[in-house]
């Protein structure tokens, strides 16, 4: 036989998304995940367990969409088709206080397994560790969803699931950001018999994920003590109001709050380079799309609710029959208003210009790219896109994890300096981003700055 293309090249490359389908797929399990200094998570093949089959790099969504993806492409991939719209909240308290946000994927989850219409729902949920790291599960109880609540910015192989759907006697709901929901059809179109086994899906949406080192970054922010397990929620409302600050939660019982405003700093350095190639922010595929509720009118502020897409015929039963138990609690809205607050015009722009950025770095691209329409990027920031590329590109060519941590922290107080100093205050947020930008790009790619370097 001839020896196929195996998922390594797509890792090496940076396509990869960490959506787990290589590894959920594997015929001999040849396929393992590991950490990489800049707080990648990509797989590792075994070459002498692979057979060279082909069937890891054939589901990878990294680099193709398969038929069912083709076939069902929207007409406008950036929003995809709305049957309804809504916002709300789960009506159970302990479900809702201990939610990110509205409550209601964990509310439909629940009322599916407590009804029979799924036997497990797969998850993701954070453990406690040292440092900790978020796993994932198939759920067969409620009190396992609600360990599972909050979001996890972190990449995560959910489709290694597979690997246990067959100890399933039922159809299970799958609960995926984009990538993962695009590995999870490319998967089903090489095992169709599955199909069945999937109940149905709810969609997040996701901006982009962060690289391992991000939370690695937070805990040494709070200064957690390595050698203590911890748990970290990037936002948890219940220590502070809609939308949350960060939390660490140590073993020994130490708490540490850290305003939202760290973590949105940080974003820009611990960014993928595959999340910037990726269109796909509202999760057009899945049956119902759930997020949080930007730019929409008469919003609970203070302790938070969901916004909520269905997509398809089954979401809408799904949906409409937990509504209708008075499990979740919800008002319907303008879709155009979620597009809005959302910032998809925006995101057409970036997502064009980070293609030409990544083309400009004479890389590879998905077979997609060219059914998605082409956008005009905003010419100013395409020095923006260029350098961000370099910067995730570049993660890995620090020697270690802290000395990554270490110039991130640098490069925070220089540009808090340079707004110090240098901006009168009548400036606009605007025009002192660009401005920062331009001098901090300036300055870290001075002749004498020798960060990341072998």
């Amino acid at each position: 036989m001839k020896k196929k293309k195996n998922i390594s090249s797509v890792a090496a490359e940076r396509l990869c998304n960490t959506c787990g389908s290589c590894y959920g797929i594997c015929p001999t399990q040849a396929i393992d995940y590991q950490e990489t200094s800049g707080g990648y998570y990509l797989p590792v093949v075994d070459e002498k367990a692979c057979t060279h089959c082909g069937l890891c790099f054939d589901v990878c969504p990294g680099v193709h969409f398969g038929d069912t993806l083709i076939s069902q492409m929207p007409v406008d991939p950036f929003t995809g088709v709305v049957l309804d719209a809504f916002v709300g909240k789960a009506t159970d308290k302990k479900v809702f206080d201990n939610s990110q946000s509205g409550g209601i994927v964990t509310a439909l989850l629940s009322h599916s397994l407590e009804t029979g219409r799924i036997k497990g729902a797969v998850i993701v949920s954070m453990e406690s560790g040292s440092p900790p790291r978020p796993i994932v599960r198939i759920a067969r109880s409620v009190s396992e969803l609600y360990v599972a609540q909050k979001s996890k910015y972190c990449p995560v192989p959910l489709l290694g699931f597979f690997r246990e759907l067959k100890e399933i006697d039922g159809p299970v709901a799958v609960v995926c950001t984009p990538c993962q929901l695009h590995g999870l059809h490319n998967v089903l179109d090489k095992m169709p018999k599955l199909q069945n086994k999937i109940a149905f899906t709810v969609g997040l949406v996701c901006d982009r994920v962060l690289t391992y080192a991000a939370l690695d970054y937070l805990l040494s922010k709070a200064r957690s003590d390595k050698s203590v397990p911890s748990i970290l929620h990037f936002r948890d409302k219940a220590v502070s109001s809609y939308p949350g600050d960060v939390h660490v939660l140590s073993k020994n019982g130490r708490s540490v709050i850290m305003p939202a405003a760290t973590r949105m700093r940080i974003k820009d350095y611990f960014t993928p380079a595959r999340c910037r190639i990726c269109f796909d922010k509202m999760n057009v595929f899945s049956d119902i799309t759930v997020g949080d509720p930007h730019g929409l009118d008469g919003i609970d502020q203070r302790h938070g609710e969901s916004m909520v897409l269905v997509r398809t015929e089954k979401g809408r039963k799904i949906f409409n029959y937990t509504k209708d138990k008075k499990v979740i609690d919800v008002r319907t809205i303008a879709y155009e208003q979620v597009f809005q607050g959302q910032g998809i015009d925006k995101k057409r722009q970036q997502w064009a210009g980070y293609v030409l950025a990544w083309k400009k770095q004479g890389r590879e691209l998905p077979n997609y790219c060219d059914m998605v329409e082409n956008h005009t990027p905003i010419p100013a920031e395409m020095k923006k896109y260029l350098q961000d590329l370099k910067s995730s590109f570049n993660q890995d060519n620090f020697l270690s994890r802290d000395e990554l941590i270490i110039y991130v922290e640098a490069s925070l107080k220089k540009k808090q300096l340079i707004k110090t100093l240098l901006f009168p205050a009548r400036f606009s947020k605007r025009v002192i981003s660009k401005l920062s930008f331009l001098i901090s790009n300036y300055w870290n790619s001075s002749p004498s700055s020798t960060h990341g370097k072998r």
